[in-house]
C-alpha cells in the first residue's frame, strides 16, 4: 500500500500498520516499539528523501509469518542507506552532540533485524520483528 510522502500520511500509515500488527498478535509493548520505529523511518523519508517541490511516495508492505512480522518501507527518493550511518555518540554532553542518528539507533534496538537495499531506484528498509521479546 502507498501514501504520499507528506506529514499528513503519517497517522494513516501508522494506523494501517498497527491494525495489521494487532491482528498478527503483537502485544502492547511490541506495538509501541513498532510504532516508534515506523515513525522514525517514515519521518526520515518525508523530511529527506525528496526535494521540497517533489511529490514522492512511501510504500509499506506487511507480512505475518508465524512468530515474526516482516515490514518493508520503500521510497523512490535519493539513495540513502540509514544503516551506513555512524552510531551516535550517546555518552558525550548533550549540547556537544551532532544532530542525527538517534532514530536509526532506536530502529535497530527495537527491531530484531534491519536490512537495506537499493533496487530499481528505490530504497527499501526491511524490518523483521519478533512478536515476543
Amino acid at each position: 500500500m502507498s501514501w504520499p510522502a507528506e506529514l499528513a500520511s503519517l497517522p494513516l500509515l501508522q494506523e494501517h500498520v498497527e491494525t495489521l500488527a494487532q491482528q498478527s498478535g503483537l502485544g502492547p509493548k511490541r506495538l509501541i516499539q513498532l510504532s516508534i520505529a515506523l515513525e522514525e523511518v517514515v519521518m526520515n523519508i518525508i523530511n529527506h528523501a525528496y526535494a521540497p517541490a517533489e511529490t514522492g511516495k512511501i510504500s509499506i508492505g506487511f507480512e505475518d509469518q508465524g512468530d515474526q512480522v516482516f515490514i518493508s518501507i520503500s521510497d523512490t527518493g535519493v539513495a540513502f542507506n540509514p544503516l551506513g550511518m555512524a552510531a551516535p555518540d550517546v555518552k558525550s554532553n548533550l549540547m556537544d552532540r551532532p544532530i542525527g542518528g538517534l532514530g536509526v539507533m532506536m530502529v535497530k534496538k527495537f527491531m530484531d533485524k534491519v536490512a537495506y537495499e537499493r533496487c530499481n531506484n528505490e530504497n527499501t528498509l526491511h524490518l523483521t520483528f519478533n512478536k515476543t521479546e
